[in-house]
């Protein structure tokens, strides 16, 4: 190990200590309280850290294994950004230089709290797999003349997967709670809870990308729409299940599949 790795480590030890500390200033004992708050202002300030230094390291970024040698088409990266919405964290299409392939790569990259990056790229990943082989399919059907379209069999496959993508959009969203519709609906506690949560999450975030060189995000070009394409892309979106896993206030874990799979 590094004398970097070493202070990396000892590091990351004092701030799991200064955390247990800050959960125990917060119990009904209120001798135990002070004394946990006071071992954490001590901590903090031997090791010159804040607390938002302490909320920083529960950010991350998660970095996708599914990768292109190419520019990513609009449809991955529109998936990745209605997932990334639909999660709380940032989406971004990473560009760089493969070892292996000696190629420049670009994939998705998520930077959130932990852990809504993993749970988005689990989400971002199985909906990348189904949506690729659907969009295989159509365009296949579409060489074969099974499928009319006016335009050529990829362009008719990047409407269907637009579309597609579109259809998913809203069965994440309606999955997903998100406190502004909580406290619409009524269920004021829950509701701010939850956007006190997202409020101090988007803070984290942002606070965690400052100073960093970030892209921006390329103009799409406008083309006609295949009405075939666009009709076949949302049905076939919405035969994809979305069942929630294990939840927990504000964060989802997804299981996905097709109607038409069997399991």
């Amino acid at each position: 190990m590094t004398e970097q790795q070493h202070d990396e480590s000892k590091l990351e030890r004092i701030i799991r200590k200064i955390k247990r500390c800050l959960a125990l200033s917060k119990s009904s004992n209120e001798t135990e309280a002070a004394t946990a708050m006071r071992q954490a202002q001590a901590l903090m300030r031997e090791y010159r850290l804040t607390e938002i230094d302490v909320h920083l390291s529960d950010v991350g970024e998660v970095e996708s294994e599914c990768s292109r040698v190419k520019r990513r088409p609009t449809w991955d990266r529109q998936l990745g950004s209605i997932v990334g919405e639909a999660f709380s964290v940032r989406s971004f299409s990473r560009r760089q230089w493969c070892k292996s392939t000696s190629r420049i790569i670009e994939c998705e990259l998520y930077v959130g709290v932990n852990p809504a990056p993993q749970i988005a790229m689990y989400a971002y990943e199985a909906l990348l797999t189904k949506l690729t082989i659907a969009r295989r399919e159509y365009v296949s059907r579409v060489r074969k003349g099974e499928q009319r379209s006016n335009y050529s069999p990829e362009t008719a496959g990047d409407h269907f997967a637009l579309a597609w993508v579109s259809a998913v959009y809203e069965k994440i969203h309606q999955l997903v709670p998100r406190g502004e519709e909580d406290q619409a609906i009524g269920m004021d506690s829950t509701g701010r809870d939850l956007m006190a949560v997202e409020a101090q999450d988007h803070a984290l975030i942002e606070q965690f990308l400052s100073g960093r060189e970030i892209g921006k995000a390329r103009k799409t070009r406008e083309v006609g729409l295949d009405l075939n394409a666009h009709i076949a892309g949302l049905l076939a979106g919405e035969r994809v299940e979305l069942n929630p896993g294990m939840t927990h206030p504000g964060q989802a874990v997804l299981r996905i599949r097709s109607s038409t799979d069997h399991i």
